[in-house]
């Protein structure tokens, strides 16, 4: 992907301080403008299905913490699954983590979708580098 495609960021996480801390973190390194932020999963789902057809304009990146409440990570990831398969191929998944627990880790790097787990706070230039690969 050349770094002239427009680049969507999706941030969700149920943390506030984290979901500031890395949006401001991303802006710094003008990664883009377009950055949208939720506290949960059902809320990203709800806004990738509506839209859909605008987010396939973009070279989308979804960074998702792997520990919420009620819907985590992984469940959230496995709500979109059912993504149409054109728009699917405009998103890079990113899993983000202030966890310790392995388990989750692996999990995590073991699921095709997934580019990579990235610690919190968000390392911005590592995930410019992921991004353009």
């Amino acid at each position: 992907m050349s770094e002239a495609t427009t680049l969507n960021i999706i941030l969700v996480d149920d943390n506030d301080i984290d979901i500031v801390v890395n949006t401001k973190l991303l802006r710094l390194a003008n990664l883009t403008e377009n950055i949208v932020s939720f506290s949960n999963g059902p809320d990203v789902v709800t806004y990738i299905n509506e839209n859909g057809e605008h987010l396939g304009n973009y070279l989308n990146v979804l960074l998702l913490d792997i520990q919420m409440p009620n819907v985590d990570g992984f469940e959230a990831l496995e709500m979109l699954n059912g993504m149409d398969g054109d728009l699917k191929s405009k998103f890079r998944i990113f899993m983000l983590s202030s966890s310790i627990d392995r388990s989750d880790i692996e999990k995590a790097e073991k699921n095709p979708d997934i580019i990579k787990v990235l610690e919190k706070p968000l390392d911005v230039y590592l995930l410019k580098r992921l991004v353009y690969a």
